[in-house]
């Protein structure tokens, strides 16, 4: 029913849909996400005691579960394993799911129909669309156990930051209102203000900042870029940080230079959370912001190592038997962590989310460059606002920079001499081209690279 609802909310017109999201606000989250929702909190309290062994028996228990009902339901599965000749009694722990091979998104995309479950009605799946960080659209189906898992993880990831219910929480993203001239929305009932941070200019970013003076939200949750553009700004203009405890971010990369900015600005931490749409795996910083925290209640993690060092992030829903993802490659990289966060809490932890497959630099040497350290040629100089490179082809890229006012020649000399020495590139042709903004994703996020590059058509040890 609640499905319905909101199905009906989103097809209203602008401004009766605004004020339905703002009726439906109040419905509780034990409503939204039902009896689900209530299990999984419940579920959390009691791992935070856990050991090691009382996870890899949950794990077990879900992980078999799974691979019945995929054997028995999901028209790829039965088809892959009797291929490889998996019957399901031989996955039973994290192990064993070396048997299976890695699912991808260009399978996802072929085999769609197929991965869903003929066992689960359409009514109680929910559509997923991503444009992914290349802007290639991925659509795909989770059910409600997975949503609920979801949402009570997002709460305990508050929890551990110290929320209390009844804290004010200030969403920071590319949110937009029917009346273009609306900065924000109070949701009285989550106690949340949602900012729309699109079409930015001096004035509306000033309004931002006394609206945040004005709730004092105890969090700012925000993209990466959208808090890293707000402090830019504040710092500039030399307006006082609201008294936040956190900021916490998610979705995008949170490069060094962004972190270090915001918590100048804020003088509060920088708390990263990392996951995506599948919910195939869900890792976030807790307050001492050193290592993520590995979420295995919602899924099995692994770190797949590659031929150049680095180590995928391929992971397995233990919820979603609407279309169950296997040994799903995320294209995200990461480090583990071997030592044990200062919090006490036991699990793995990831040192560091790298990034995106496709978040490197090809030079025409064959080297890769990460992008991580080509910020502060950008946000060291005041004229910038924000940039994005784009590379089309091997002989070079294109540098797009938005100015707060005009980009002067000063900057751009600086800006082409500092990226030259960072890019160690005699053949790499490096192009500046001065933009009103920066395109944003269909999901509001900014990306720092746009490579169009087949990184398998270049011979560098990938």
């Amino acid at each position: 029913m609640i499905d319905l609802v909101k199905s009906l909310i989103s097809k209203l017109p602008r401004p009766v849909d605004e004020w339905a999201r703002l009726i439906y606000d109040f419905v509780p989250p034990s409503v939204r996400y039902g009896k689900a929702y209530v299990a999984a909190l419940t579920l959390l309290r009691e791992s935070e005691t856990w050991g090691p062994s009382e996870f890899a028996e949950y794990q077990r228990r879900l992980l078999s579960k799974l691979i019945h009902h995929c054997a028995e339901n999901v028209p790829y599965y039965r088809e892959l394993f009797r291929e490889h000749g998996i019957r399901p009694d031989d996955v039973k722990t994290a192990d064993d799911l070396e048997r299976i091979p890695f699912l991808t998104k260009e399978i996802v995309r072929k085999r769609k129909e197929d991965l869903l479950a003929v066992n689960i009605p359409a009514r109680r799946r929910l559509t997923v669309r991503t444009s992914g960080s290349t802007g290639t659209p991925l659509e795909f189906a989770i059910d409600r156990a997975t949503r609920a898992m979801e949402r009570a993880l997002a709460v305990r990831h508050l929890k551990w930051l110290g929320w209390k219910k009844g804290d004010v929480v200030a969403e920071i993203r590319a949110a937009t209102f029917s009346d273009s001239g609306r900065t924000y929305r109070y949701f009285p009932a989550s106690r949340q203000v949602v900012f729309d941070f699109t079409a930015l200019d001096d004035e509306k970013l000033q309004r931002v900042v006394e609206t945040l003076h004005a709730f004092r939200p105890k969090y700012i949750r925000a993209l990466p870029w959208s808090v890293f553009l707000l402090a830019r700004w504040m710092e500039r203009n030399n307006k006082a940080a609201p008294p936040v405890r956190y900021v916490i971010t998610a979705s995008e990369n949170l490069r060094p230079a962004m972190k270090e900015h915001v918590e100048r600005v804020f003088k509060v931490p920088v708390i990263d959370h990392y996951g995506q749409n599948e919910q195939v795996a869900y890792a976030f910083q807790c307050a001492y912001g050193i290592g993520y925290h590995v979420q295995r209640e919602m899924s099995i993690v692994e770190l797949i190592r590659t031929s150049d060092g680095n180590s995928e992030i391929v992971g397995t829903c233990l919820h979603n038997y609407a279309m169950p993802f296997l040994r799903y490659r995320t294209g995200d990289f990461a480090l583990s962590r071997d030592e044990l966060c200062p919090c006490g809490r036991t699990g793995p932890t990831l040192a560091s989310i790298n990034g995106r497959e496709v978040d490197v630099i090809v030079t025409p040497e064959g080297r890769l460059i990460a992008p991580g350290p080509l910020d502060f040629a950008f946000y060291r100089l005041p004229e910038i606002k924000e940039a994005q490179i784009i590379q089309e082809d091997v002989s070079g890229i294109l540098v797009k920079v938005a100015a707060w006012d005009r980009l002067s020649e000063q900057t751009r000399a600086a800006l082409a001499r500092d990226l030259a020495a960072l890019l160690k590139s005699d053949r790499l042709e490096v192009r500046i081209e001065e933009v009103e903004e920066i395109s944003r994703t269909p999901g509001g996020k900014k990306l720092f690279l746009v490579s169009h590059l087949k990184l398998d058509h270049y011979s560098m040890g990938l």
